[in-house]
């Protein structure tokens, strides 16, 4: 019959929920926009968010483009942007809306510029 060690009583108790918001928090992915901007640098500028995607810590992204029913599974965020914005006068760029210090990102902190 095989024999049990006690318990070490100097073990803390685990807070299950807290490892499960940790691993939930650690391994998310990153969720971007595809913009494309029109006439760039023109007082007419415009853009508009084209698809969103979710980034995976491997590398790869899943991109959709709503109301197109459209998907994309790629290697990388960045090329996204190849999709959108053909365009001669389209600006098409990705970046994340959300995650730490989000609020005081620059605009400049968005690929494709």
């Amino acid at each position: 019959m095989p024999t049990v060690s006690p318990q070490d009583p100097a073990l803390e108790p685990v807070d299950f929920d807290q490892e499960v918001y940790e691993l939930v928090r650690d391994t998310a992915p990153r969720l971007f926009a595809v913009v494309v901007e029109y006439r760039a640098g023109t007082k007419d500028a415009d853009a508009v968010a084209a698809a969103w995607g979710l980034a995976h810590e491997g590398g790869g992204a899943e991109v959709i483009q709503p109301g197109s029913g459209s998907r994309w599974s790629l290697a990388s965020p960045e090329y996204a942007a190849r999709y959108f914005g053909r365009a001669e006068d389209c600006l098409p760029r990705t970046g994340a809306p959300t995650g730490p210090r989000s609020r005081d990102r620059p605009p400049s902190a968005w690929s494709g510029r």
